[in-house]
């Protein structure tokens, strides 16, 4: 109790002007008996009819499984980038019960702000069987954020009638898919063959285990240094930078959002995108038959020193997490256990019943608009659907996650460091950016590693050792 006063106490003098404004208090609780519980989230908007027959839905289900009355309510996050808007609410005073996290929780984890999980991950049954080795992994590190779902691996796609002109062989080698963007460049040249988000992290998935990054530490002289600093990271800047060259990789990657990614897809701009397996593939899909009448092919990393998906154990990226302060923690959670059964699955994955899917014969026949609709809680990848829900190119990405995923002993950052990472990521994107471009040769990369050890990276990596010994 006297934590969480001396943590406000520190709120209160950080964000002053905030809080002056007058902060929301937490009402969670309702006089007829039903739990009042505030929901934050991105792309989740309280005027859409789906969302509201949705929450309704997941409202009676519930109530039904564990007999209790809840009412769910959307808060609106002010426009912008998220995580930004969102930490500014909440260090505001206006914390939800249930918040969705995607950047910028540790810093609201830092101030006590959230509830540790563990507990109430390890005693609930239906979470033992639905999360993964690596989500435990993660939860043991980390224990503030939980995000069932597939590893966030993003696999290739091209467009399938550019990749039957260009012999439509599916690639193995590092050099095979060199070969094969080269045909699609010649083919279309007045287009770009791959892009990525403002850096090459997409991209990455794909050709990071075939040049010897394997996991974000690896092994090298004999002890363990950042794969950002490696040969193998060397090796494959200098690859990159051949295709930047040669139009291959699209020559505004650095500018471009995951929007105008999007959009270059679905207009020619690019033969190939890479987005997360499953069903953001099959969302590709629709959309480039929409906007150009052809399907996609997905495409497996690259094969050479290692071939796969590295599956990082240090934390979640984002995820659900439970205020601190909501005043029924237990019911907050039990939304979250509901959701990952398999009555919550098939809510949150088919949507609602007369727009998404209609049922005839007893059995699930999905609309258009099933097109636009994504699990707003979780993804269970155990979870067995009684009506497949993945198309062709969804399906192959997450076939790929199973079979090419490569477990990570990675680790958060500490605090203390903290200030440190973030330079040293910041020093990587200036120097690999102006050595894919062609502002330095590759031999800057030398110049980039003494900088990366110089700026605090011996002590990152010092700390590195000790934590994978």
């Amino acid at each position: 109790m006297k934590k969480l006063l001396l943590i406000g106490l520190a709120l209160l003098i950080i964000v002053p002007a905030v809080f002056a404004g007058g902060a929301k208090e937490p009402v969670t609780a309702m006089d007829d008996g039903v739990t009042k519980i505030r929901i934050v989230a991105k792309d989740f908007p309280a005027d859409d009819p789906a969302n509201i027959a949705h929450l309704a839905n997941i409202e009676a289900g519930f109530e039904a499984a564990y007999g209790k009355k809840i009412d769910l309510e959307l808060v609106p996050v002010p426009e912008g980038a998220y995580a930004e808007k969102l930490n500014l609410m909440l260090l505001g005073g206006d914390i939800p019960d249930l918040i969705y996290f995607q950047g910028g929780d540790d810093v609201i984890a830092n101030q006590g702000l959230l509830v540790d999980l563990g507990p109430y991950v390890k005693n609930s049954s239906v979470m033992q069987s639905v999360l993964m080795d690596f989500n435990k992994e993660r939860m043991a590190n980390y224990p503030y954020l939980l995000w069932l779902a597939p590893p966030r691996a993003r696999t290739a796609v091209v467009r399938e009638d550019w990749f039957n002109e260009a012999g439509g062989k599916v690639p193995e080698t590092v050099q095979d898919y060199y070969e094969l963007f080269q045909t699609i460049k010649k083919n279309h040249p007045e287009a770009a063959v791959v892009t990525d988000t403002g850096n090459t992290g997409r991209m990455d998935y794909t050709f990071n285990h075939a040049f010897g990054n394997t996991a974000t530490w690896v092994k090298q002289d004999g002890a363990y240094v950042y794969n950002q600093v490696s040969r193998a990271e060397r090796e494959k800047l200098e690859f990159y930078s051949e295709l930047y060259a040669e139009g291959i990789l699209d020559n505004d990657y650095v500018t471009t959002k995951w929007d105008t990614m999007e959009d270059k897809f679905y207009t020619g701009q690019v033969a190939a995108v890479f987005g997360t397996a499953g069903i953001v593939l099959d969302i590709y899909e629709n959309k480039l038959m929409e906007n150009q009448g052809v399907g996609v092919v997905a495409l497996p990393p690259a094969k050479g020193v290692g071939r796969g998906y590295s599956v990082s154990s240090a934390k979640e990226t984002r995820g659900w997490a439970i205020s601190a302060t909501s005043e029924n923690p237990d019911v907050v959670f039990e939304v979250l256990e509901y959701m990952a059964t398999d009555e919550g699955q098939f809510l949150d994955r088919y949507g609602v019943e007369g727009i998404h899917y209609n049922k005839e014969g007893g059995k699930v026949v999905f609309t258009d608009e099933k097109a636009n609709w994504w699990p707003h809680f979780h993804e269970v990848m155990s979870w067995d659907a009684p009506t497949p829900l993945l198309g062709e190119a969804g399906q192959a990405g997450w076939d790929f996650i199973l079979e090419y995923a490569v477990g990570d002993p990675d680790f958060p950052i500490p605090e203390e460091l903290s200030p440190t990472w973030d330079a040293l990521g910041n020093l990587y994107k200036e120097y690999s950016f102006k050595i894919i471009t062609g502002e330095y040769g590759i031999s800057a990369f030398d110049d980039f590693v003494k900088e990366w050890y110089a700026l605090g990276g011996d002590k990152v990596t010092e700390y590195a050792q000790d934590m994978l010994k």
